[in-house]
Formats: C-alpha cells, structure tokens, sequence
C-alpha cells in the first residue's frame, strides 16, 4: 500500500512529538543530571544503568522493519531512529536519557578502516575486500603480504572526506519531515575519532598473522602501529581546526557504553566550531590483544592509543577484553582516564580493587545470560555479588551486544528489575 509523503510526515511528526515529550519530562533532566555527576566522579550514587540492543542485532527483532510505515528509505532511517528512542522508555526502565534530537553520522569517506561498514574496498592505501563467512559475518584475511604493501600504509595518511552535498540534501529533508519539532544532528562516524588501532590492523593484517609479527616482526609492528597511532593524531588536529568535531558529552555511547553527560557540559552543549579535543571524550581498546601478556600490550598497544587519546579531555578504555594485570598500566599511560569497562568473566572483585574511585567501573554482563535463556535466581545472585564488589566504586552497568532477545523485552524489563533489587538491598 502506497504512502503519500504528506502521510509519512505527519507519522514523523507525531513520533517526534512523543520523543519531545520524554526529553521534557522531570525525570528526564533528573537521569541526565544523575550521568552528569556520575561522568564527572562527583560523589557516589547507585549504578546508572544503561539497555543497549545492538543496532543490527537485537533492536531488529523488536522494532521489525516490517512495522515501519514510511516507504522512503532515508525516512525509514528516521522512522527507525525515532521508534527506538521510543520503544526504549515504554520497555527497558533504564536511566537513558532523551534529547529533543535523533543523530546521523556525516555522509563521508573515513579513509582508515571503518568497521560495520559493509564492502569497504580499501583502508589505509590498501586493497580489501572482506570474504563473507555467512549471514552477517565475514573472514578476517590478511591484505598486508609484501614490503610494497607494508610500505604503502606506512605513507597513507588518514583522513576524513566529508559529503556535504549529501549532508545538506539530508539536512534539509529531515527538517522539512519534522517541522522543527526536534532537530537533527550530523557527527562525525564513530571509527573516526576512536583510538582503536588494533581493530583496524587486524582487518588488513588477519589475526593470527597481526598476533605471530609481535615474534617475528616486532620491529615492523611497531613501526605500523606507531604510524597509525600518530596519523590518527594527526586527523584529530585537523579536525579540531577545521572545525568539524562535535560535542559527545550527550546522550550517545561513549567509549564503549555509557552517556557522555558531565557536569560541565549540562546546559551548554558546543556548536562544533567551539568544540575543542580538551572538551570531549575519547575511547580505545584492544580487543584483539586480549590474550597478549601485559608487557606487549604497553608496549604495542599502549603506546600508540596513547598519541590520540591523549589529546582528548576525558578518556574510556576497554569494551570486552580482560583487563586483568594491565590496569596499572591503563592508568599510568592515560593520566585523564575517565571510564574504565569492566567485561564479561573479568574478576570483579580485582576490577573494584584496581579501579577503586580513580575512574567509572563500567561493568558489562554477559548478554548471554539475559539475552539465551534467563535464570532469575542466578542473575539475582551474580547482581548482588558485584554489588557487594563494588560498593565503594563509581559503577554503571551497561547490558550491550545484544544479540538477539528471542522477539520479546520481558527479559531486557527483569533484568532492569532486578539490577534495582539487587544494588538497594
């Protein structure tokens, strides 16, 4: 059945005006008031909590795109954007925040390695093209096979190539599809700013051919890792002076997982021209050196995330890598750690310890274990065990990489129920 444009508007318009509501609301400025204390280590409150379906995972089953009523695909794009704001108030009892707002990335070309996205055909000067593995994944092969190959890396420098045709002609016709109700808001993707150049090395390199160099080819490891950590530096710079950064102390996923809000910000987000790298925060992790012994994870990891991420205001280290026996050196590296993550199977009680008050112990469940069948007794029991842990830490509880939720929220709603529970008692 055909949707007029004047129809979809008006359906666009109505779900705008829900999510304006939410954004106004008293409890709303309470949750964004609650981040912002939390963000900026002012005090001990109870665990913020934060409901984070994977966008093309989980958020898919419970907002079908069958259920979408907009047939232009860029309104889709917004329909969807805006029915998760909503979707995310009726169900998850979470402490996200809403803004009068719904984001979009810059149309671009990040010339690095952007991960999720699909079919990228080169990063860093080099020739790629990732072999698909199944229904949404792929097989990590190695592009990096000769001194040439080696050599042209190490002279790409990256770079960010904004579309601003395209970001106007967008601009223009989600202002026009909302009327000015909420505004729409352009940022810079994501593997843009974030420090992480593991994940980007090991789609060009392969992972066991990136892990068997920190034997055999130290010295040429280092000398990627090193360029890729100072070109990033380098974009960082350029980017601040041209203007282009933008204010991520919102309600958007910061380092990997938790609101941006701090005390400073509240009440005076930055039009990007006034948006410095000292303002805002800035992410890293290694993943891919989870298994790495702490010595080589300083030495080439740290090392080189250092470069950029020093230069924010605020740094988030970690998503799901062990951290055990590298926390000293996290902190001795990144004197402005902000958000330490706390992953799935870590020793909690050795995280509490090590982490302390210095930073937010951003604490990731097993989505597993909510999301592949749920066991209240035992969520209960683990709930109160870090609980107990972290009783003297700055705590947020993040439940992401939710894979799927089987096509219902009543377990994504206990668990909510139950971190409450557990973190009062």
């Amino acid at each position: 059945m055909h949707t007029t444009l004047d129809a979809q508007h008006r359906h666009l318009r109505e779900l705008a005006r829900r999510l304006a509501e939410l954004a106004a609301a008293p409890a709303n400025a309470e949750a964004r008031a609650r981040w912002a204390r939390h963000n900026s280590l002012a005090g001990r409150q109870r665990p913020l909590l934060w409901v984070c379906p994977d966008d093309d995972g989980a958020w898919l089953e419970l907002v079908p795109e069958s259920t979408l009523q907009c047939e232009d695909p860029e309104l889709r794009a917004l329909e969807m954007a805006l029915l998760k704001y909503l979707y995310q108030a009726e169900h998850f009892e979470d402490d996200f925040v809403f803004e009068p707002a719904v984001y979009f990335a810059v149309p671009g070309e990040y010339t690095g390695f952007h991960y999720g996205v699909a079919n990228q055909q080169s990063a860093w000067g080099i020739s790629c093209n990732q072999a698909k593995a199944g229904a949404g994944a792929y097989h990590l092969d190695s592009y990096l096979r000769t001194d040439a190959d080696f050599e042209a890396l190490l002279a790409h420098e990256v770079d960010f190539i904004p579309d601003a045709p395209a970001q106007r002609r967008l601009a223009e016709k989600y202002g026009e599809a909302l009327d000015g109700i909420i505004s729409v808001a352009f940022h810079l993707p994501y593997s843009v700013l974030v420090q992480s150049h593991l994940i980007e090395l090991v789609h060009l390199r392969g992972l066991e051919d990136l892990l068997y160099d920190l034997y055999d080819e130290p010295e040429r490891l280092m000398a990627v890792l090193r360029h890729m950590g100072e070109s990033k530096a380098r974009l960082l710079r350029r980017l601040e002076a041209e203007q282009r950064l933008f204010d991520n102390r919102i309600n958007i996923y910061t380092g990997s997982g938790g609101l941006g809000y701090t005390l400073d910000s509240l009440g005076a987000t930055k039009l990007p021209q006034d948006v410095k790298l000292g303002d805002i925060w800035g992410f890293a992790d290694a993943q891919e050196f989870s298994n790495v012994s702490p010595q080589m994870f300083e030495t080439f990891a740290l090392e080189n995330q250092k470069i950029g991420l020093s230069l924010f205001g605020m740094a988030c280290y970690g998503c799901c890598e062990p951290l055990t026996g590298k926390y000293e050196a996290v902190f001795r590296h990144l004197p402005k750690l902000r958000r330490l993550s706390v992953s799935p199977g870590t020793d909690v009680d050795e995280a509490a310890e090590q982490i302390g008050t210095r930073a937010i112990y951003s604490w990731k469940p097993n989505p597993a274990t909510v999301c592949g069948g749920f066991d209240e007794a035992g969520m209960l029991a683990e709930l109160r065990r870090v609980a107990k842990a972290t009783r003297d830490c700055h705590i947020e509880i993040i439940l992401k990489d939710i894979r799927t939720v089987g096509g219902t929220p009543k377990h994504l709603a206990a668990f909510a129920r139950l971190t409450r529970q557990a973190f009062a008692e």
